[in-house]
């Protein structure tokens, strides 16, 4: 499938996810889940966002949120959420027990320059922990954050990790070069930032853009953990290199809430979305 057909069919699920969410919110229907999941079940979510861009232009309007929508979302996360780091969010660190709301991290990949413009005042101002996975080499360095971004940003809770030196696809090109990326990216931004980088994400992260042999080489080089963008929570047990980000892109505030209720990672959805190949 070409990159464009590709766009054209996620738009596609974003669209349809879109309408199915007006339904099942304003229905009551995520109100009846969540009550349930929560009290009569005693289920509580662990779950990593993901986002890219915070702009209010058109420019790569699938991987952007707006200023506006974006601030609504983390007042959302505020009064209904517990706001972690990467780090508690571990499967080995997450905690179900005697909670009253679910927990949730907050990522972004490829390092912007708007995650510091934009993203981050927000950020700051609820005093949100959040993870930017970076590009060690950017291809336009003018849109990137810069070595003074990230040490403002590193001051107030906002970690980083990695995203490989260039950003290809890893199972596209050979795997010595993909090895490359995944250590040079490290030892690129470990020197930039006098820090240990411990997180990797893998670029585009679906499950047909990683396999066992570069989860392997991610663990070998020194990362702890690694994500994809496949949509999943974090639980207990979980393969620290092939854990689950829940996709983020500019939408109602009722998809957003919609969203992060969990129907749509409930058994049933899953099923649904394993019998017909959806995202």
């Amino acid at each position: 499938m070409n990159k464009k057909l590709e766009e054209d069919k996620y738009s596609f699920f974003w669209i349809f996810g879109t309408i199915l969410s007006f339904v099942l919110y304003f229905s009551g229907i995520v109100w009846i889940y969540e009550l349930l999941r929560r009290k009569a079940f005693g289920k509580y979510r662990n779950i990593v966002l993901t986002y890219h861009r915070i702009r209010d232009d058109a420019k790569q309007v699938n991987i952007s949120v707006s200023i506006a929508n974006f601030k609504h979302q983390m007042e959302y996360l505020k009064d209904n959420f517990s706001v972690v780091s990467l780090e508690a969010i571990l499967p080995k660190n997450v905690k179900i027990e005697n909670t009253i709301h679910d927990n949730v991290a907050i990522t972004f990949d490829d390092g912007y320059k708007d995650n510091y413009e934009n993203a981050y005042p927000i950020l700051n101002q609820y005093k949100f922990p959040a993870a930017i996975f970076l590009v060690a080499h950017p291809a336009d360095n003018d849109e990137m954050l810069n070595k003074e971004d990230m040490l403002i940003m590193g001051e107030d809770g906002i970690s980083f990790g990695s995203h490989t030196v260039s950003h290809p696809i890893l199972t596209e090109i050979d795997f010595k070069t993909a090895m490359w990326e995944i250590s040079e990216s490290k030892a690129i931004l470990e020197k930039m930032l006098g820090k240990k980088i411990q997180w990797f994400s893998y670029p585009k992260g679906k499950k047909k853009h990683f396999n066992e042999n570069l989860k392997t080489q991610v663990k070998k080089s020194g990362y702890i953990a690694a994500f994809t963008t496949e949509n999943r929570d974090i639980t207990f047990g979980d393969d620290f290199f092939e854990l689950g980000r829940i996709g983020i892109r500019n939408c109602p505030l009722f998809v957003f809430k919609t969203r992060l209720s969990g129907i749509f990672e409930s058994r049933l959805a899953i099923s649904i979305r394993k019998a017909f190949n959806l995202p």
